[in-house]
């Protein structure tokens, strides 16, 4: 075999080589490919194009170049991909609906938000916009290293001094092994502020940081449907998603009206968009709406009209949200590539993204004025020289004419560096005229000022912290002022306050039957005359929860990893008689399955939680409804740990029995009500698990089930088991020891 090709055994030598090797793609996916850098924002095809653009002197102010000629520039020097692959990523940076804050600036067929491709490369011009500058500034200032290219024929930049902050502002998606990104972009101005607030106080927290802080500002507008609050927690874990949705305004036209959508949500087709409405009118899947048409020019114009002028738009908009992309989840997971030498990938907070760019500022700072100073230092050098000329001109053109050896001369007659005698060799004669002493002591001094004030900057990190203010303020008032940029720094995306959670409007009620089941599988059907002993269910599954209730109700389902989700009805897809997963709706985790399903009314009540090891939390039923599919945490529970029950407060006491038949009954009238935390103990567990939960008067009778049968078979008196919480409780004497793990019990106040 030749040298360059491995033997391997057919054995485990071949299993560990193809470990090492598909360990090593993994890598470069995930550090050559799909996530961002933290600093630039970047990935490598986006900055190998920036910077070979930059490197055909394809600035903002520039003629433009046909794109096949960029393209072929990056795949023969930096990038050795497919053309389409590098086309098309160039096509999306120039793409104002795609990127907030267009890194490129496009001539001819870019595509649009039709759908509709970008027309050839070698139709299509383009060049650099002012915000690209801005990413590359100073870039030849030593402030940026170089690599070598694939082939070590070039040098490419490993990261941009990125003078603007392109992850926050464009945001970034993609895939790798094993993991992803998906940051949306953000308003430029409210990022500067956050910055601003950031180097004035490093310690300032999430919630101080965030205070004028709106979320997503996305490039086709839209609205976002969440509260303030629930969008700064998303940003404090670095993950989560939020509802878009279009936005809308009802126009009149004689004695009807027409709903006329005029910014459709982030990331959608918009003729894909109307074949789907079209489709929900054909199918009758929307009943309330007879046509829609597109009078889209520059701006998006999608006109629908109603079926009756007495049904009320915002009825049929809920409905268009239900079945069509009117309404969208934006994923938000923040993970990149953390600046330094390592580049590991993590999801960071909103915080830490903006601490590690302006962490990447004072480094490009404290470079470039490195930099500077080395550059002054060599022309102050320089400057000491030429005075030495101007002082001694005739002797130095002398020893110039007539030694074999001028430089070696020079050096021993005037004493000067090898440098100083070099330049003076390198004077052409017509610089001998400009020689003025006046002059050169003047850029003498302007030269040493200059090193003065670098020297400080080096020395100083408050002055350092001023640099950076400043350059944020500058770039602040660039976006404000300028005319090509100030129309970007405009908010285009707002918050709709979801008005479920704060008022109890609700359209039309209907009546509905709501049928889940233990493996988690859901069905709403109109009316109430539905008997749920003719409900066809899977095999071995079993119905849990069945309410007939009206669209105007909240239901909230509680999990067995101590979460709690909100559905509110109307949100919910009727069907005749046929299941859907819950998990379309809630976004469950693996092995996360619902243990718990109440109504949501506004009248007071608490909710008890109790863990199969014995802590408990009894929280309040008015606090649980939440706005995300997300969930809220009410219990924090230690890893492998599960909710063993959930029960609503009808009585004055709690009952508690573990599976070794203890049983304790305890007041709770005295334990804090609180919204989430990790729970006190109720029951004291050695070695057992809580069976269940119940909350009983003191002269209720408690009966215990058969959880196999449904049956009871035993009644005991709940005073004979009183005690002090925390304690273990009275054992029950049971008739069957051997089915003990299966007993439960229950009374008629259970919920």
């Amino acid at each position: 075999m030749t040298d360059d090709i491995e033997e391997i055994s057919i054995k485990s030598d071949f299993i560990d080589l193809l470990k090492e090797k598909y360990l090593s793609y993994a890598l470069s996916t995930i550090t050559d490919r799909a996530l961002p850098d933290v600093r630039d924002g970047l990935k490598p095809v986006h900055r190998r194009l920036l910077y070979a653009m930059s490197e055909l002197k394809l600035g903002s102010e520039e003629s433009f170049k046909k794109c096949a000629r960029v393209v072929g520039d990056v795949i023969g020097k930096y990038h050795p991909h497919g053309e389409q692959a590098v086309y098309d990523s160039l096509v999306k940076l120039a793409q104002d609906f795609s990127h907030r804050y267009p890194l490129i600036q496009g001539q001819g067929n870019f595509g649009n938000i039709d759908g509709d491709n970008a027309a050839a490369m070698r139709y299509t011009e383009s060049r650099l916009t002012k915000v690209s500058e801005l990413i590359m500034d100073k870039i030849n200032d030593g402030t940026t290293n170089f690599i070598r290219n694939y082939d070590e024929t070039e040098f490419e930049p490993t990261v941009f001094p990125s003078y603007f902050p392109n992850l926050l502002a464009n945001g970034s998606s993609g895939i790798a092994v094993g993991m992803a990104t998906s940051i949306p972009p953000h308003n430029i101005i409210e990022i500067l502020e956050m910055a601003r607030l950031l180097i004035h106080n490093e310690d300032i927290d999430s919630i101080a940081l965030m205070k004028n802080f709106n979320g997503p500002d996305l490039p086709t507008g839209g609205s976002i449907v969440s509260t303030i609050e629930n969008i700064h927690e998303i940003y404090q874990k670095g993950r989560g998603a939020l509802k878009i949705r279009c936005k809308w305004e009802e126009a009149k036209i004689n004695d009807s009206y027409v709903i006329k959508i005029t910014e459709i949500p982030y990331g959608i087709q918009k003729s894909k968009l109307i074949e789907k409405l079209a489709d929900c009118i054909l199918s009758k899947t929307i009943k309330n709406i007879v046509d829609v048409r597109d009078e889209s020019d520059e701006n998006v114009c999608i006109i629908i009209k109603p079926k009756n002028s007495k049904i009320p738009s915002r009825q049929i908009m809920n409905e268009l949200y239900k079945f069509t992309d009117l309404e969208v989840s934006l994923s938000i997971n923040m993970n990149v590539l953390q600046g330094g030498e390592g580049r590991i990938p993590k999801v960071l907070s909103l915080k830490e993204v903006l601490s590690q760019w302006i962490d990447h500022r004072y480094q490009i700072l404290i470079k470039s004025n490195k930099f500077y100073l080395e550059r002054a230092e060599k022309k102050i050098h320089n400057l000491e020289g030429y005075l030495i000329v101007y002082m001694n001109i005739d002797k130095v053109i002398s020893i110039i004419r007539n030694s074999d050896s001028p430089k070696i001369e020079l050096i021993a007659e005037f004493d000067i560096s090898d440098t100083q005698a070099e330049s003076i060799l390198e004077m052409k004669l017509r610089s001998l005229r400009k020689l003025e002493e006046l002059t050169l002591k003047s850029d003498l001094k302007k030269f040493k000022n200059q090193r003065k004030e670098i020297r400080e900057i080096l020395a100083s990190q408050s002055i350092q912290k001023l640099k950076i203010l400043e350059e944020i303020e500058t770039l602040m008032s660039l976006f404000i002022e300028d005319k090509s940029l100030s129309r970007m720094s405009r908010r285009l995306t707002q918050i709709e306050i979801p008005q479920d959670i704060h008022s109890e409007n609700f359209d039309e009620e209907q009546p509905v039957t709501v049928f889940l089941t233990e493996k988690g599988w859901i069905s709403v059907v109109e009316g109430h005359a539905i008997d749920e002993n003719t409900v066809k269910l899977k095999d071995r599954d079993k119905l849990m929860y069945s309410a007939k209730i009206t669209t105007d109700k909240k239901l909230l389902l509680f999990t067995n990893i101590g979460k709690v989700y909100s559905i509110y009805t109307n949100k919910l897809m009727m069907r005749n008689n046929d299941f859907e997963p819950i998990r379309k709706y809630l976004n469950l985790i693996q092995d996360e399955y619902i243990l718990h399903v109440c109504e949501y009314s506004s009248d007071y009540n608490d909710i008890v939680l109790v863990s199969k090891e014995g802590k408990g939390i009894i929280s309040k039923k008015s606090e649980m409804l939440t706005s995300t599919r997300n969930g809220k945490v009410l219990m924090n529970l230690p890893h492998g740990v599960l909710i063993s029950a959930v029960v609503k407060i009808s009585g004055s006491h709690i009952a508690v029995m573990n599976d070794s038949g203890n049983l304790l009954v305890f007041d709770h009238q005295d334990i804090k009500r609180l919204n989430r935390g990790s729970g006190i103990i109720f029951q004291n567990l050695k070695n057992g698990k809580i069976v269940d939960v119940a909350t009983v008067n003191l002269d209720d009778e408690i009966n215990l089930i058969n959880k196999n049968t449904g049956r009871s078979f035993m009644k005991v008196n709940a005073s004979e088991y009183y005690g002090e919480r925390g304690r273990i409780g009275k054992k029950i004497k049971l008739r069957n020891s051997s089915n003990i793990k299966l007993l439960s019990f229950m009374n008629k106040m259970k919920s």
